[in-house]
């Protein structure tokens, strides 16, 4: 069975159109759910971008590990095992992330594209023209150099006719005209991850308020620092850029029926994480070290979509609920591939489930790395409740809400449920210990304890001492199928632009 992983960058749950939840038009994705599984209570475990592709490529809980970075050598990655397996492996993205080559997120895929010129990395000389300010450089949030870079990018893809969305999926539908006999094909798409400057014709479906700016990259912070005019904008912008990744889905899946493909292809579609709009006064995802104490995982960032459709019809038109996350999808798609298992990894397939058997997970752990040695706030999910855990200040300074009746989780009810929060911290620390995160590292995450030089340098043995391991006990999974189509680089945009 072929495999087809769409990870769209900064896709929030309730933006797909099916769920009602906005008015958002993803036709694309409304037909993918009837046609596969839907999984309602998929929640991300590692944050932010870098670190969950870590982990879905790993298939092992990363941030109590990994902070942003290079991927590491512990064990064979997603990539590696599909190749050792004879399946022909591809990786086509605009992530400037994750397609910057000192971080080896190409390690195990045969061909590997990467279209450049998202957000601001450097892709047109700085002699180039820009686009004009779309508001005032007070309202965007990158400073002036990354900005201008971000013009002359957009500049120079106006002028093609085109952008890297377009691109991306140009590139997967030209791979695709010569499919292998097997394959493994990521496709990892930034939109609509900021800036958000969809085309015309996706912005049309929503609503304008001609008082608001134009505000393509908003500032990350309060909400509040927005006029309403600007805040209904941004959100329609955001909603266009959903549209744009939707109709670009659409032209991939109409490929691939045309050429029967996906008789024999599983479509999987996911995201990483959210984004505020204006909830809880935030817009963004990531905020200032002097604004920590916002920085938690809730409901906008943690609820994020995984669509599955099998040829067969494994759980069509089914809405899969409890509790998964991205470390599932590494033996999902391995089962799905019809590739037996690995002993490494964290989570578990989810293929069970979609033919309607039970097994959702008794809670999952959303948090990040104690990035420069600053704690944030951990979440536990539950069926039932969500805890976000404050290092600094355990129970008291924590949080409790109530899912089933405050989804939105508005109303912190931690003081009148102290043993369910305390039910909910003894879940963390025991999965931080099953996970066999250090102790130090524990009491890091936990109570907020300093880590010093002497924890920082056994850290560093250890990964060197994986990496090692990595190249003793599994150097089969380094080699190349014979064969393979061993392409890697930086697409031409203009040349290689396609008429779909």
């Amino acid at each position: 069975m072929n495999v087809i992983v769409i990870c769209s960058d900064t896709f929030r749950y309730d933006h797909l159109g099916f769920l009602g939840r906005q008015q958002v038009v993803t036709p694309n994705l409304d037909r993918l759910a009837r046609e596969g599984a839907s999984f309602s209570d998929f929640r991300l475990c590692s944050f932010p971008t870098l670190v969950n592709r870590i982990e879905v490529f790993t298939g092992r809980c990363t941030f109590p590990f990994f902070d942003w970075g290079p991927l590491p050598f512990q064990f064979p990655v997603l990539g590696e095992v599909f190749r050792h397996h004879g399946f022909a492996t591809a990786l086509i993205a605009d992530n400037p992330h994750l397609m910057k080559k000192k971080f080896g997120f190409r390690r195990g895929f045969d061909f590997a594209r990467n279209v450049p010129g998202q957000m601001h990395t450097k892709f047109r000389p700085d002699s180039d023209p820009m686009i004009e300010l779309p508001c005032p450089a007070e309202k965007l949030d990158p400073r002036q150099d990354r900005l201008e870079r971000y013009r002359r990018n957009a500049f120079w893809y106006r002028q093609q006719g085109t952008n890297t969305t377009e691109q991306v999926f140009g590139e997967a539908i030209r791979w695709l005209e010569k499919p292998p006999d097997r394959f493994l094909l990521w496709i990892d798409s930034f939109d609509p991850h900021e800036p958000w400057d969809a085309p015309r014709q996706h912005l049309a479906h929503y609503p304008w308020d001609p008082k608001g700016d134009n505000v393509v990259w908003p500032r990350s912070g309060k909400a509040s620092f927005y006029p309403d005019a600007d805040l209904r904008n941004i959100r329609s912008l955001y909603k266009a850029e959903v549209t744009q990744s939707d109709y670009w889905i659409g032209q991939l899946l109409e490929s691939l029926r045309t050429r029967k493909l996906l008789e024999q292809t599983v479509i999987v579609f996911c995201s990483d994480h959210g984004f505020h709009l204006g909830e809880h006064d935030l817009i963004g995802k990531l905020f200032p070290a002097k604004s920590l104490n916002q920085n938690k995982i809730g409901e906008e960032l943690a609820h994020i979509p995984l669509l599955i459709r099998h040829p067969e019809g494994l759980g069509a038109g089914k809405t899969v609920s409890g509790l998964c996350g991205p470390p599932d999808l590494f033996p999902t798609l391995l089962e799905l591939a019809g590739i037996p298992s690995v002993p490494w990894l964290h989570g578990k397939s989810l293929v069970s489930r979609m033919a309607g058997k039970a097994g959702g997970q008794p809670f999952v752990v959303s948090g990040y790395y104690p990035h420069r040695g600053s704690v944030n706030r951990l979440t536990v999910w539950t069926d039932e409740w969500c805890f976000i855990h404050w290092p600094r200040e355990p129970l008291e300074g924590s949080e409790l809400y109530h899912r089933a009746t405050d989804p939105g989780l508005t109303r912190n009810v931690i003081a009148d449920n102290r043993a369910v929060a305390e039910r909910h911290f003894e879940h963390l620390r025991s999965w931080l210990e099953e996970l066999g995160v250090p102790a130090a590292r524990r009491r890091q995450l936990l109570h907020a304890a300093p880590f010093g030089w002497l924890d920082r340098a056994r850290e560093r043995f250890s990964n060197w001492r994986h990496h090692w391991s990595y190249k003793t006990n599994y150097r089969n999974y380094a080699r190349p199928a014979a064969g393979a189509n061993s392409v890697l680089g930086t697409a031409d945009p203009a040349a290689q632009r396609t008429s779909l």
